[in-house]
């Protein structure tokens, strides 16, 4: 995925474009992390909705959960509509629009990538927070039970000290921030996304300028 990711970027450079601003959920925020920190020239910023940035317990093992990723899934395989209806009893904010696509999806998903560390980034995800050299913004939710950004990775991210990353925290929000509280997410993100732009098309503004004097005074 992240070479697919990098493929698609490096041809919007040779076709000249100006390099994107990348926004992912879950496993789509951590290959947009990788990428971000691997090749930075490829890309202007992120936005990462609650990333794969788990901290594993003490032991070195990941926290129980109700039930296997390949378990849920199956349970859309089986019975789609059944799965969608416990789906709207389990997520109550959602709007309804979500939930048939959302469903559907699930029992489509290819198996082989239900694996938990087929799902893992392949580089440890405190490597690539350190890395990340353009603007990120972490968005996670604040239901501790319900998010892979918990306060304790959040713990680790801000250790680091990377000025490029901030973290953003929606209270009441469980991992897919965006569906439970749209309105929130969007007051978060909208205007950050905005704001890379501006300042992008400033340097971009600057630069040219500084260009047009040299080569006047030349």
């Amino acid at each position: 995925m992240v070479a697919d990711v990098v493929s698609l970027l490096e041809a919007l450079v040779d076709e000249g474009s100006e390099p994107p601003l990348l926004v992912g959920h879950s496993m789509g925020a951590g290959v947009a992390g990788t990428v971000l920190a691997a090749w930075p020239d490829l890309v202007r910023a992120g936005v990462l909705e609650d990333p794969p940035w788990s901290t594993m317990s003490r032991g070195g093992e990941w926290p129980p959960t109700p039930e296997t990723l390949p378990q849920s899934v199956q349970r859309f395989r089986d019975d789609c509509e059944g799965a969608t209806a416990r789906g709207r009893v389990e997520l109550p904010l959602w709007p309804e629009i979500e939930f048939r696509p959302w469903a559907t999806s699930k029992a489509q998903l290819d198996p082989s990538l239900t694996d938990r560390d087929q799902i893992a980034c392949q580089t440890p995800w405190i490597d690539n927070g350190a890395a990340i050299a353009r603007a990120t913004l972490v968005v996670t939710g604040g239901r501790e039970e319900a998010v892979l950004v918990t306060a304790q990775s959040r713990q680790r991210l801000a250790k680091l000290g990377n000025h490029h990353i901030e973290v953003e925290v929606v209270p009441g929000a469980g991992h897919a921030v965006r569906r439970d509280y749209p309105d929130a997410y969007h007051q978060i993100v909208d205007p950050w996304i905005r704001k890379q732009f501006a300042t992008s098309l400033g340097q971009n503004e600057s630069g040219r300028s500084h260009r047009r004097k040299e080569q006047h005074h030349g």
